[in-house]
Order: structure tokens, then sequence, then C-alpha cells
């Protein structure tokens, strides 16, 4: 009996095929799309094209035309006065930079991992030269404490001193971080898991303003020589818990990849002042300390700490040419809140008596100020991806 009806199953699928109708274990099956990865173990290396929010300076050389009055002569306020550098942003140019990710999965599944990331720009730096055989009158501009009014100090002015100033600024930037991932759920064919780690970033700035000035002949004091230098350093380390959500979509060899991160912690900023003015007369040399915008009132180490705030948020697009080898392109854009910039530090109200030769009387001013601003970087990153 049994024998019969096998027999009579199996000549009934078989004159359902001329009709058209298929038999399941004849159907074609399709191979998976996605190309597989190996290996538990990742590593990227990416080449950077970053820009970072310049550092805001205040007017520090200004100039007027030859004929002006000397009581206006380089002074912030009249109409004849110009700013030859400053009152502007400086290294907000486009820098080179390379990142380094590596990490590990705790499964097959690639469901829990951990991650180590750390990234660098190269320095940028933006200078100043004027000289009075191009320049006839260089003057930098302060606010006069004494008095209350608008001044300058001469670097060159025709008929009375002759010189030169170079001002330079260089900016740093870089970061690392470490993270722990857990996948948290599927949406819309997108893998989404959480982060938890740590977060580290660094910035500074290194600002120098020297000049030389020389009285000339039929004056008081012909052929003095006086050498004035203001250094003002300011960084910024931001140590913080660094929490976030990542996805991942991936069709045939495509993959596309987001991260949002928010990184909450202290920011410790720290600020060096210096300055010193050099006068030869008679060929003897005397060093003083204090030049203009750094005298004894602010001159030292200072530091501060703060609550500060880092978002960031990054996608990439990546293509995996192999099961070992994949190629991406990115974008990534980070808001790093209260960083001490050199333009935070810079007081240009000045007490003249503090200037050397100082003489007693006046508020002590310039003070060391901390006034902190955003720093947003943002850019493009060119990788490769190798799992092993």
């Amino acid at each position: 009996m049994i024998s019969w009806k096998m027999t009579t199953l199996s000549a009934g699928l078989a004159m359902l095929a001329p009709m058209g109708h298929a038999v399941a274990a004849d159907l074609p099956v399709k191979a998976p799309a996605a190309v597989p990865v190996a290996g538990l173990f990742w590593a990227e290396a990416e080449v950077l094209a970053w820009t970072v929010k310049g550092d805001r300076l205040p007017p520090l050389v200004t100039t007027s035309p030859v004929g002006t009055p000397l009581a206006q002569t380089g002074v912030l306020g009249f109409p004849t006065t110009s700013v030859l550098f400053g009152d502007s942003s400086v290294n907000g140019a486009w820098r080179a930079g390379g990142r380094l990710r590596a990490g590990y999965w705790f499964d097959p599944s690639r469901s829990r991992g951990i991650e180590a990331s750390v990234f660098g720009l190269g320095d940028v730096s933006t200078g100043f030269t004027a000289n009075s055989a191009a320049t006839p009158i260089i003057a930098r501009p302060f606010f006069d404490a004494f008095l209350n009014q608008q001044s300058a100090n001469f670097v060159a002015i025709p008929g009375l001193t002759s010189g030169n100033i170079a001002i330079n600024e260089t900016s740093r930037f870089y970061g690392a971080g470490a993270l722990y991932r857990q996948d948290v759920g599927m949406w819309a064919n997108m893998r989404v898991s959480a982060l938890i780690g740590y977060r580290y970033l660094h910035s500074s700035d290194h600002l120098s303003i020297t000049s030389q000035t020389t009285i000339l002949p039929g004056n008081l004091f012909a052929g003095a020589a006086f050498g004035v230098t203001d250094s003002f350093r300011a960084g910024s380390d931001f140590h913080g818990v660094d929490l976030g959500l990542a996805g991942q979509w991936q069709s045939e060899r495509w993959t596309l990849e987001w991260r949002g991160k928010v990184a909450l912690g202290g920011n410790f900023n720290n600020a060096d002042i210096n300055g010193t003015t050099a006068i030869t007369l008679a060929g003897v040399t005397t060093t003083s300390l204090g030049g203009l915008l750094a005298q004894s009132s602010n001159i030292g180490s200072y530091s501060q700490t703060r609550f500060a705030v880092v978002p960031e948020f990054s996608l990439k697009l990546g293509y995996q040419l192999a099961p070992q080898w994949r190629l991406f392109a990115g974008y990534d854009v980070l808001y790093w809140t209260d960083v001490q910039r050199v333009g935070g530090l810079i007081d240009l109200a000045v007490n003249p008596n503090l200037i050397p030769p100082a003489a007693p009387g006046g508020p002590q001013r310039p003070a060391p100020l901390f006034n902190t601003s955003p720093l947003l970087a943002q850019g493009f990153s060119f990788g490769a991806r190798y799992n092993y």
C-alpha cells in the first residue's frame, strides 16, 4: 500500500512540471549578496583633510599715512588708522592629518567589541612681518589704562625711529579615545550599536610678537635700540566619558556607517605669558621684565578647570574589495566647548607706567584673562580597513 502511494505521488509531481509548476527542490538558490568579512581583529588607517576654527586675535599692528598727527598715528578709532595684522581669525585653513583605529570583536556575530583610536592634524602657522623701509609707520595699538583712552606704541615713525616687527602664531590639534561597542537591535535593515568609552583632546596655540626699534639721529638718545618681545601660550586638554550610537547598513559590497557621540568631562586649560624688553644704550644692553602686552601685571603661568561638552558626528561610505579589505570615504564634524585660545589671553588695556623702564603708579593692566571659546573641527577622511 505504501509503495503504491509513493509511486502515485511521484507521477503527480512529474505531471505538474510540464504545466509550468516548478518543484521547490528544483528552484535556483540565490547566493548571499554580502561579501563575508574575515577575522575578529580589524584595523583602519585614514588620511584626514580637516579645518579647525581659527584663533580670533585683537588688532596687533596698525599704520597711518605719513603726516598724520602723532596723537592719532596708529591709534584705533581714527579714520586714518588701518590694521595691518590682527582683528581677525588666524590658522583656520585646511590641515592634513591622519587617524588610526583598531579593534576586536568578542564573538563571531560581531555583536560586542572594543576599539581604540588616535588622530592628529599637522601644525598650522600664520606669520606677519613689516619694516620701516616698506612701511614707514608701524604702530602697536593699545588702550591706555592710565589716561583711559586709545593709544599706540611706535615701532617705526619717519624722522623719529626706524624698526621692524615679526609676529607668528602656531596651532596644534590632536586626540585619542577608546570605546566598548554593544549591539542593541536592527531597524530598517540597519544594525545599531551602543557606545561607551573615554575621550581625550588637545588644542594649543603659541603667539610670539617681536619688534626692533632704533632712535634716529637728531633725536634725544639717538642710536638707542629697543628689542621688545611678547609671548603667549594657550592650551586645553579634555578628558571625558564618551557616549553614543553607531549604525551600519550593508547592500552587497557597499556599506554605509554613521556614528553620533557626545563626550562629557573637564577642560584643563592653561596659559603661559612672558615678555621682555632689551634696551641698548651706548653699547650696553639691559634686559627688563615686560614687553608691551605682557607686563609684570599678567606675566606668569595660569590654569583653570571647566566642564566641557564634545558632540561629534561621522558618516562613512565603504566598498568591500575582498573579505579582508574595505575602502571608504567619510566626513566628520566635532564641536568642543570652552577651549582656551591665545586670543582669549590678550588684554589690550595697558598701563604705560609698567612699560620698561617702568615708573610707579596706575592700574595693574594688562590683566591675566581667561576668555574661552568653542572650537569647531570638520572635514573629510579617506582610508582602508583590514580584517585579520
